[in-house]
């Protein structure tokens, strides 16, 4: 969980904006909280004073991806796709974030290794929020009779945590870090999962 700081909305803002800049441009492993001082003009003491560590900025800076992932979602939500179509672009959206974390971090295999409990942290509190979603798509499949009766939250969980499981595996491939595509190839399982899922739930 992020720490909870009483901080006022447009310090928050322009802390967040500069990390964002700093994180995008350096990574995680070589911004410290000085370069992010000096960016803001302000001494680091005060940022200490906002913000215990860098890590705990970045929480913030990736809760901002999440909304711009939510807001993308729910877009999607309230266009009433046929499920395939809205499972399809949910992937789409999904991989978007996906690369935004990774460039964020401006991550390699062994700098991913020494900050997955921070993401693997990110993951666990993200998870219900994104199965909510797929729950509301879910449920406007099983409205409109394009897919069975189902314990809508049951398969909502099955989905994500399969996707999440995926994700995991991939990242452990030291030669896609290497060779570059991560993305891709975790869209094609992502693809390939989502198709068999459909299958398993399409009104015959």
């Amino acid at each position: 969980m992020v720490e909870k700081v009483a901080i006022p909305e447009q310090k928050v803002s322009r802390i967040i904006d500069a990390a964002q800049k700093r994180f995008a441009h350096y990574g995680l492993a070589k911004t410290t909280m000085n370069d992010i001082a000096d960016d803001l003009g302000i001494s680091k003491a005060s940022l200490y004073y906002y913000f215990p560590d860098k890590e705990s900025i970045f929480k913030y800076v990736v809760q901002a991806e999440q909304v711009d992932f939510c807001n993308k979602m729910n877009q999607l939500i309230d266009s009433h796709k046929e499920i395939t179509q809205a499972l399809t672009r949910y992937v789409e959206i999904r991989i978007e974030y996906f690369k935004k974390l990774i460039n964020l971090g401006h991550l390699s295999y062994d700098s991913f290794h020494e900050a997955k409990p921070l993401y693997i942290e990110l993951g666990k509190a993200f998870f219900e929020r994104e199965k909510e979603m797929i729950k509301a798509l879910l449920q406007q499949a099983t409205e409109k009779k394009e897919i069975q009766k189902i314990d809508i939250d049951e398969y909502a969980t099955f989905f994500v945590r399969v996707l999440c499981s995926l994700r995991l595996y991939i990242l452990e491939k030291k030669e896609l870090w290497e060779l570059g595509g991560l993305d891709s190839k975790v869209k094609q399982e992502y693809l390939f999962f989502t198709n068999v899922f459909l299958k398993g739930i399409k009104s015959v």
